[in-house]
């Protein structure tokens, strides 16, 4: 300790600022630095991570007070609609549906409740269920067209251009193709026919829509007891003996055709297109009076 000249005791200011000029200037060597400079690094990416994982828990908690919100609160039913018609009545079809007012729109299974209507109601070819935001649901509707009556049992089984059974009757319906010859295990209004033989179910699926694309029309009965010689019946009173499934499509065209411009209208007969595929030919065997249905299987 320096004292100022007087001998009292005191510091000298002097004194101070002749000691701080004799003091050394320290700097960290390099490594020191470095690992600062690393520390420094690591503290803000550790903030960074932080910020991070405070702001996506805020995202994730927002967007489930949203979620819950929409499912409790919001999106509430207060209007179902119908479009289409059909022999079943709205309020049937809705509440075949088990929609209901004040469900949340969210929550419907628009595929699972078609489905569920459909096996309600069979005369039903098709529904479509829609959200309409922010709280309706609207249900389109089509109506199915009977292809075909198969004997089953005591009766018939009614079904639709997809298979679908509309509906179980002891006798079919007025202007409905009747069917023959297929073996059926079972025929549940709602769902799809089930044949025994796997077989047969295609050739009659592919009968069915190859009558329909044709266009042909006035077919008034089918028989498929013999896969070789699918047999149709023509406005009561013409045969035709389709062969096999092969061509189906090119065989009823071109038996289209002859129907309008080779056989007159006021003709019976059988009208062979087995072997048209291949030959491009057919043959008209003409006879007297409607054939019936034994006439047909000889």
């Amino acid at each position: 300790m320096q004292r100022d000249g007087s001998g009292n005791g005191r510091y000298s200011p002097h004194a101070q600022d002749a000691g701080r000029d004799t003091a050394r200037q320290m700097r960290p060597n390099q490594d020191f630095s470095d690992q600062a400079r690393e520390r420094a690094i690591r503290r803000r990416k550790h903030r960074k991570h932080v910020l991070t994982a405070f702001y996506l828990c805020l995202f994730f908690a927002v967007l489930g007070t949203a979620a819950a919100l929409s499912l409790t609160v919001l999106f509430k039913i207060t209007d179902i609609s119908v479009a289409g018609t059909s022999r079943y009545q709205q309020q049937q079809i809705i509440a075949a549906s088990g929609i209901k007012t004040g469900d949340n729109l969210f929550l419907v299974r628009t595929k699972e409740d078609a489905q569920k209507i459909r096996r309600a109601l069979p005369y039903l070819g098709s529904v479509k269920i829609s959200r309409k935001f922010p709280s309706g649901i609207s249900i389109e509707i089509r109506e199915a067209i009977p292809a075909g009556a198969a004997a089953y049992g005591s009766g018939f089984a009614v079904i639709g251009e997809d298979g679908t059974v509309l509906e179980s009757s002891s006798a079919a319906p007025d202007g409905c193709m009747t069917i023959q010859g297929l073996k059926i295990s079972k025929a549940q209004p709602g769902a799809p026919m089930q044949l025994s033989d796997s077989k047969q179910e295609s050739i009659l699926q592919s009968t069915l829509s190859a009558v329909e694309a044709s266009g042909l029309g006035k077919v008034t009965s089918a028989d498929f007891s013999q896969p070789s010689r699918i047999l149709l019946v023509y406005d009561k009173r013409v045969t035709i003996n389709l062969g096999t499934a092969a061509d189906l499509g090119y065989k009823l065209k071109f038996a289209k055709e002859l129907l309008k411009s080779n056989i007159k209208a006021t003709e019976s007969g059988t009208l062979n297109m087995s072997t048209a595929g291949d030959t491009d030919k057919a043959y008209f065997d003409p006879s007297y009076g409607v054939p019936s249905s034994a006439a047909a299987k000889k």
